[in-house]
């Protein structure tokens, strides 16, 4: 999982930060993810557009690099610098390379917010897409969207409607098909705290589609007071309290708060209630 610096759970959650000196500015970090990208494919010609995108032209096609996230990630862990591009440049071999067929066990459902969308077809439109972007989503509730992917070797592989046809799945199985995948995958989740104030690990990509394991909320392994209370600031992480405790709802909802603001993937910045099928808003 992607650290906000160092991440404790002792009974109460806490954040500690590691001053740095010499952090990049986002314009040399973007210098350095471009010469990065360009050492490693010389064939593509990049550009650098503006602090945070970086724009390539492979095979006829634009196609654009977005940078925050990828800088947010080198803010919480400076040191990390050289891991963090390497992760980003495998993703680009999948990129400019052959993409291989796609394989129905490794579709999985992804967390997002309902946001997400717009984001997407905004993204398409800078890139001079001719035809609108047709992902594979639903709805979960008022705030967040369950969009399906494919859990690529380097990456995530958003699906879209053709790769349905092509793999002769339904809309109406996909769901099904992708969280019993997400359960084979995420097959060793780990719990940290106690006294009823929980955070659920599990690799650090998909800790915020745990919510679709029902299996996974008893109050046998998760034992809180009251009704399940959950925050999924980003898609790396699951805080879990109880509807009746006031001091973990406080802690929960305070440490979420930093993480949405600080952290990369943001997913929600609320606190969300189990009503017995879904997770809702909770006010």
């Amino acid at each position: 999982m992607l650290k906000i610096c160092t991440l404790l759970i002792m009974g109460l959650f806490a954040i500690s930060c590691n001053s740095q000196n010499s952090l990049l500015q986002k314009k040399d970090f973007t210098k350095k993810y471009f010469d990065s990208l360009s050492n490693r494919f010389p064939d593509v010609n990049f550009t650098i557009l503006d602090d945070s995108t970086i724009e390539s032209t492979y095979q006829g096609n634009d196609v654009r690099h977005s940078i925050d996230n990828t800088f947010k990630e080198y803010l919480a862990e400076p040191d990390s610098i050289q891991g963090i591009l390497h992760k980003r440049i495998l993703v680009a071999v999948e990129l400019y390379g052959t993409r291989e067929d796609i394989q129905e066990t490794k579709i999985i459902p992804i967390i997002k917010p309902v946001e997400f969308l717009e984001d997407i077809k905004n993204v398409a439109n800078k890139m001079g897409a001719k035809k609108e972007v047709e992902g594979v989503y639903e709805k979960y509730n008022d705030q967040l969207i369950i969009v399906y992917a494919e859990d690529a070797k380097n990456s995530i592989r958003y699906l879209t409607n053709d790769d349905l046809r092509t793999l002769s799945i339904s809309k109406d199985s996909i769901k099904a098909i992708a969280i019993k995948n997400l359960s084979n995958l995420l097959a060793n989740i780990q719990r940290d705290g106690s006294n009823g104030t929980y955070m659920l690990t599990a690799g650090g990509n998909y800790e915020a589609s745990i919510i679709l394991l029902n299996n996974i909320f008893s109050k046998e392994s998760l034992p809180v007071n009251g009704n399940f209370v959950i925050a999924i600031p980003n898609r790396g992480m699951l805080l879990i309290t109880g509807s009746n405790d006031k001091e973990g709802i406080e802690k929960i909802k305070e440490l979420s708060k930093k993480l949405f603001e600080t952290g990369s993937y943001q997913v929600s910045e609320y606190l969300y209630k189990w009503n017995g099928k879904i997770f809702e808003k909770y006010n």
